[in-house]
């Protein structure tokens, strides 16, 4: 089998650029073991445009937020499926500080269609003695329902092999030979399985596991994202996800006492009405120390890429840096300095 383009990993990264290659009639295969453990397959798929005890707009977020909603959009029409909503985000305040940060930076231009109005709670189940305020252009995703959707996709149009690269299979010369396919180039989109690559193990990547809970509560009734910490998303007939965290020490794919604790710990502190846990999710996330996505080619193997490291935040970034790689391969495009694997080249 002849392709131009073999892709490593099928999470919300691979996904993503064999979606733009394919815009571009690109011939591909994508290379991936189901795992239902995978960053993007337990990801809580919120994102949120202003973060922290500051307020702080997220990074390219005017650039990033636009370009991931119109590419979702434009997959949920070819998928027919509806995974993608926007919605908006409150932010519990923590002080009278936090509500002069508010008031300050709502005036200021480039904050303008991110924070809206204050807001008191009548709802006496929130815990909100300095009320909140809205966060505009905000939105959520339900990855494990899209990746299983497109995963769909590439296995009807025989774009996907379904099992674990072996490596050793692996040859590289002026293509790319695995077992019966050659190819012209690879991208490896493996999450955290790159810290083990041996193309890429000079990326100082810093595995973060995230975990998060799925409770049951006939009294919270909020129908908007509750933000303090940690996100309570409401998903209907009274379920709600609550997390995440960050373990650092404890890489199992599985939730520990010590991340339980904290999540309802922190649950506490937002709502006081009673609740059922009836799951729990844990994966490891592909991060960065810079928290910045990396991307380009190997600096001896020209035709072995990564497209990877991108964190808590893969939702809104993955389309437009997927999109950047390929105008990049497609157009030779220059690689934007911020993201380019050439920052960890000595």
């Amino acid at each position: 089998m002849k392709v131009d383009y073999i892709i490593v990993g099928q999470g919300i990264a691979g996904s993503m650029v064999a979606h733009f290659l394919l815009q571009q009639h690109k011939k591909i295969i994508v290379i991936d073991e189901f795992s239902p453990n995978s960053a993007s397959n337990i990801a809580v798929g919120v994102v949120n445009p202003v973060t922290g005890r500051r307020m702080a707009k997220s990074w390219m977020v005017d650039e990033l937020l636009p370009f991931a909603k119109s590419t979702y959009r434009q997959l949920e029409q070819s998928l027919q499926i509806s995974f993608f909503f926007e919605e908006e985000i409150c932010k519990l305040f923590s002080s009278d500080e936090d509500v002069a940060i508010w008031n300050k930076k709502k005036d200021w231009a480039e904050y303008k269609g991110y924070l809206g109005d204050l807001v008191e709670f009548t709802n006496k189940n929130i815990k909100a003695p300095f009320g909140g305020g809205n966060i505009l252009g905000g939105c959520r995703m339900d990855v494990p329902l899209f990746i299983s959707a497109y995963r769909k996709y590439l296995l009807q149009n025989n774009y996907l092999l379904n099992e674990k690269l072996d490596i050793d299979q692996l040859l590289l010369s002026e293509n790319i030979t695995y077992k019966n396919i050659i190819a012209d180039k690879i991208i490896f989109c493996d999450g955290y399985h790159a810290h083990t690559n041996p193309f890429f193990n000079f990326i100082p990547f810093s595995l973060a596991k995230g975990e998060y809970l799925v409770i049951h509560s006939e009294s919270l009734k909020i129908e908007k994202i509750l933000n303090k910490n940690i996100y309570i998303i409401p998903k209907g007939d009274d379920i709600y996800t609550v997390g995440s965290t960050f373990i650092w020490d404890d890489l199992e794919e599985k939730v520990t006492e010590t991340g339980r604790t904290e999540i309802l710990d922190k649950l506490k502190r937002m709502t006081s009405c009673p609740y059922t846990v009836i799951d729990e999710k844990a994966g490891i996330r592909p991060t960065i120390d810079d928290r910045r996505p990396v991307i380009g080619p190997h600096q001896t193997y020209s035709n072995v890429y990564i497209f990877n490291g991108l964190g808590t935040k893969g939702v809104s970034l993955a389309p437009y840096f997927a999109h950047h790689l390929v105008a990049h391969l497609n157009n030779h495009t220059e690689l934007l300095n911020e993201v380019s694997v050439k920052r960890f080249v000595i």
